[in-house]
């Protein structure tokens, strides 16, 4: 479990480490109305590496329906890789990355 949510700062640094670094800068974020993607420093952020940060629907998850079925995914394929020891789960999350980004998509191709 997280010890609270990052700030607006951390989640951009986290952005830049874990996404930008591998896949480059996005052209639009799509989140959910955290305290975090909401701040005059995330719309700076955005702003300068030119991406747009849409907004989800307040309570609505289905808004984000994209991002709610990876996470379902994500989810599934952990529990079947750490139902007997679930506290290994963090082992497996790059696993589960690639597996997620080799599978085909209509929105990738």
């Amino acid at each position: 479990a997280l010890a609270g949510l990052p700030t607006a700062k951390r989640t951009a640094e986290i952005l830049l480490e874990q996404v930008v670094r591998l896949h480059g800068f996005p052209q639009d974020v799509v989140s959910d109305r955290g305290p975090q993607f909401v701040s005059r420093f995330w719309k700076a952020f955005c702003q300068l590496v030119g991406a747009s940060a849409s907004l989800s629907s307040g309570y609505h998850p289905q808004t984000n329906g994209q991002t709610e079925r990876a996470n379902q995914l994500l989810g599934r394929y952990l529990r079947c890789f750490t139902s007997s020891q679930p506290s290994t789960w963090p082992r497996f999350l790059l696993w589960a990355e690639l597996s997620h980004n080799l599978q085909t998509s209509s929105a990738t191709g």
